[in-house]
């Protein structure tokens, strides 16, 4: 292994060559440079070009390891080498792991794939069938199941030869018989972690041809400095950092590093994107944005497009996330579940399906509205009812979907047979050409289309449940990049920044979660992985450590991250730290850190200052009818009251598939009417016998896996309920009407004759000679009775009994029928119903001259009220 000094290895790696082979010029065709990636060869090409000097130059052959090695087996037979596809190694794995009953329900998919990675690097450290022993040898017979599964592993997929790495050594081995019939000079660079594959063929050529391997050396003052703050070996680091500043009595690293740590994403974000925009005012070009925390790293990415700089993002997105994967989730969603309403109107919005969106988008709106208003949240024949009454006939688009789901067959069946399935009901949907316009749906089609060839020939059976697990890890396991931006400035890992050259660096998420990576807990514990002679996480925070430095050594670089994380500490990366220690001891001052700024932006007006909202209206503006909801709000928020009676906003309704405890309360407002318009007996059994049968009647027509819970709860308070009834009949009541309106014209001066009006539950009437006739009003209420205590106590704020009172002309009560015993909370009868009920008037009078109507709820109020989001109270500026 050589050294070489200089800012940059790329650069150091080209004089080399060019001051080595002198002689060769302009033709360094004879020689091989094996580079870490293939932009890695490119930034090599061009350093090589720049220092030659020359009109013409042909470069060396320049290819990283495997690209070179595979090179070797193309147009070769499955048994002369050519791999089976990854998808098939996996269907087979996960056939056999179906037969193993001890694993129980574990996710046999995703075992499969974290044994597949398994078995793949078994086989590149050359351990092959001996791994069964090794773990014997190190745990005895406390890993027996565990240790026959992985032989089982091995066995399924190894054998024959025809797995990655098994191929990759044999073409090695061609490899070096080639480089040994003909020796060229090898040079490679940057390399990081080798297998035990790759060390043997390299060891092996060094025997034959002259091969010479680069690394960072120490004569420049920044790597000299970093290679001090991360060596981790004697001697300790206040030894280290007086060499240092004697070696460097100036700090190397203060006009090149500078830390970030931030308070949180977006103040991250905020100090990298200035940061980015004084390096391009400087002249700098070529930046990397290294994305080890990549939910940050996007939002970067969305600040620089702002300011008109674009990114190019060789991270991508799993493919699972685009917006092409989710429409097939939600189809399939919808195959497997009759059209659950959100993802069936998420499809009905998609662009990728059924002809153009915008022909259908009044009547989607329309059944949306639909959907929410009569509670349907699934079941394409509820759904298709619907329609019918919504639109006097069923639209083409909702027809076309069932149709494609009735013809989606379900039966067991192979993986290539369930994706055959899954295109074929798309190419239905009318889905397959916009997908293939779409970048990221030409992708996702390929992907299944590449799947279905690979496993043509796989018979194993699986079921909807199963395919579709599979097929999302499938989804997940690809990435699509949009290769339509062209930017120096790039997006990207780590490892695919390796041996590239940069004019400056910055490393998003340097932060201890991130740098270096915390690997996924495995079947085998470091320990044993470091005794069998696998990578560990020590070997790959050496590795990122390499990396690193390489890109620091470069130019100017940014480490950020965020100090806090859902309001704990999140530390900085212990590489940060080293440094930051060696720093302060050997110069006494701390590396310079980034403010977080604002970066710059094309303008563009901000919007003013939050004030709490007072509006005022006109008398033509104001409704003509109040029931004791709109008084009750507009006491309780003028506000509220602007967005629901004036303005007339409502939320949306909830097609949901759970009984809350409206639906329920709902429910038994029906129930009781039916009852009592029945005119059941005085007698309790019989009575009692009615009830339960209108119950069981009512509750039968609700979601039965969300109405049970609610169902017993009723048949518990029934009995009670029928007690206080009969009681209450016992004292001469009898019941006249149910859910009756009752309304009181009245003329408000500036506004004109408005409606009183409200809806009684329920309606008593009793006769008596000596006193006449008398009427008495019930309320039905789900609430608790203390808190319906409470409102009674005062009836000039909770205006909701005493205002039927005065409607009603009748004695009120509310009855509680959310617990037992059941009894009535009467009104007090001193209570002074017409001047509670006539303030309403006068508060319309005075809005319809002019009374502004102020956000001035209490938060009770506000934690419920749909209209905080316009009102923004909590923001105001004071």
């Amino acid at each position: 292994m050589a050294t070489l000094g200089g800012s940059a290895l790329p650069h150091a790696v080209a004089r080399h060559l060019l001051d080595q082979h002198a002689d060769r010029l302009p033709d360094l065709s004879g020689l091989t440079v094996l580079v870490p990636n293939h932009r890695a060869g490119l930034d090599v090409a061009r350093a090589l070009a720049e220092g030659a000097g020359r009109p013409v130059l042909i470069p060396p052959h320049l290819t990283p390891l495997k690209s070179w090695a595979e090179s070797t087996l193309k147009g070769a037979s499955l048994a002369d080498g050519r791999a089976e596809p990854q998808a098939r190694r996996l269907a087979r794995l996960h056939g056999v792991l179906r037969h193993q009953d001890w694993l129980g329900a574990v996710d046999k998919w995703a075992l499969a794939n974290e044994l597949l990675q398994l078995a793949d690097e078994l086989s590149a450290a050359r351990l092959g069938d001996a791994i069964g022993s090794r773990i014997r040898a190190l745990h005895g017979g406390t890993l027996d199941r565990e240790t026959a599964l992985i032989e089982a592993v091995w066995q399924a997929l190894n054998t024959d030869g025809s797995d990655p790495q098994a191929r990759y050594a044999r073409a090695l081995d061609i490899l070096f018989e080639q480089l040994r019939a003909a020796p060229r000079p090898v040079y490679g660079y940057a390399l990081g972690m080798l297998t035990a594959v790759e060390r043997r063929f390299l060891a092996r050529c060094a025997e034959h041809v002259p091969l010479t391997l680069f690394e960072q050396g120490t004569g420049d003052d920044v790597a000299f400095a970093l290679r001090q703050a991360w060596q981790e070996t004697e001697p300790p680091l206040r030894e280290r950092a007086a060499l240092l500043a004697q070696h460097c009595p100036a700090s190397p690293l203060q006009a090149c590093i500078t830390f970030s740590p931030a308070p949180h994403l977006e103040a991250e974000a905020r100090a990298v994107a200035t940061w980015v925009a004084g390096q391009l005012q400087a002249g700098r070009r070529g930046i990397a944005l290294i994305a080890l925390d990549r939910e940050t790293a996007r939002r970067v990415r969305a600040l620089l497009e702002r300011m008109d700089v674009l990114v190019a993002d060789e991270t991508g997105w799993t493919l699972s996330t685009t917006a092409a994967a989710a429409v097939i989730d939600r189809w399939l969603e919808c195959v497997a579940s009759d059209f659950p309403h959100i993802e069936l109107l998420d499809l009905l919005k998609s662009p990728f399906v059924l002809g153009e969106p915008g022909a259908r988008q009044d009547q989607v709106l329309a059944f949306e509205l639909a959907l929410r208003r009569h509670g349907v949240s699934q079941g394409m024949a509820d759904m298709r009812r619907l329609a019918y009454g919504e639109f006097a006939a069923l639209p083409v688009w909702l027809a076309t979907l069932a149709d494609a789901r009735q013809g989606f067959v379900q039966t067991r069946a192979p993986l290539a047979v369930w994706l055959t399935r899954l295109v074929d009901s798309l190419g239905k949907l009318e889905a397959t050409a916009p997908l293939e316009a779409d970048a990221a749906g030409a992708r996702v089609l390929d992907t299944l289309d590449t799947l279905r060839h690979d496993l043509a020939d796989d018979g194993e059976k699986y079921g909807f449940g199963e395919w579709r697990r599979w097929l999302n890890l499938a989804l997940e396991s690809e990435s699509f990049i949009d290769a339509s931006v062209a930017s120096p400035i790039v997006l990207t890992s780590l490892p695919a920044a390796r041996g590239r050259l940069f004019d400056a660096v910055a490393v998003i998420g340097a932060d201890a979660r991130h740098l270096p990576a915390h690997p996924a807990p495995g079947l085998f514990s470091q320990a044993t992985r470091m005794q069998l002679g696998l990578p560990t996480p020590a070997d790959e925070a050496l590795a990122v450590t390499a990396d690193l430095m390489q890109l620091l050594t470069q130019g100017p670089a940014l480490l950020s991250w965020q100090a806090w994380n859902n309001d704990e500490p999140n530390p900085a990366s212990s590489l940060v730290l080293r440094l930051q220690a060696l720093h302060q001891a050997a110069w006494g001052t701390a590396l310079p850190t980034q403010t977080i700024g604002v970066p710059p932006a094309q303008s563009s007006p901000l919007p003013g200052a939050s004030v709490q909202p007072a509006p005022t209206v006109s008398a033509a503006q104001l409704p003509r009818h109040y029931s004791p909801t709109a008084y009750q709000t507009l006491l309780d928020c003028p506000y509220r009251f602007f967005a629901r009676s004036v303005l007339g906003l409502r939320e949306l309704d909830e097609a949901d598939e759970a009984l809350d405890k409206s639906d329920y309360g709902n429910a038994l407002h029906r129930i009781l009417k039916a009852f009592h318009d029945s005119h059941p007996p005085l007698e309790r059994d019989a009575a009692l016998a009615r009830l339960n049968a209108i119950s069981v009647t009512e509750f039968a027509i609700l979601p039965a896996w969300t109405a049970a819970a609610w169902r017993s709860k009723w048949e518990r308070i029934q009995p009670a309920y029928l007690d206080a009834w009969l009681a209450h009949a016992s004292a001469g009541w009898r019941y006249e009407s149910g859910e009756t309106d009752f309304a009181v014209p009245h003329t408000i001066a500036g506004l004109g004759e408005v409606t009183l009006h409200g809806r009684v539950d329920r309606v008593d009437r009793r006769v008596n000679s000596s006193e006449g006739d008398a009427r008495y009003v019930i309320d039905y209420k789900t609430s608790a009775a203390q808190s319906l205590r409470k409102k009674l106590k005062t009836p000039d704020e909770a205006v909701q009994l005493p205002f039927y009172a005065w409607l009603c002309e009748a004695a009120a009560a509310y009855l509680p029928i959310n617990e037992v015993p059941v009894a009535p909370l009467e009104l007090d009868g001193e209570t002074d119903v017409e001047a509670i009920s006539r303030r309403l008037p006068d508060l319309l009078e005075a809005i319809a001259a002019g009374a502004a109507l102020p956000a001035h709820g209490i938060d009770g109020v506000c934690a419920y009220c749909e209209a905080r989001g316009l009102c923004r109270k909590g923001m105001w500026h004071e």
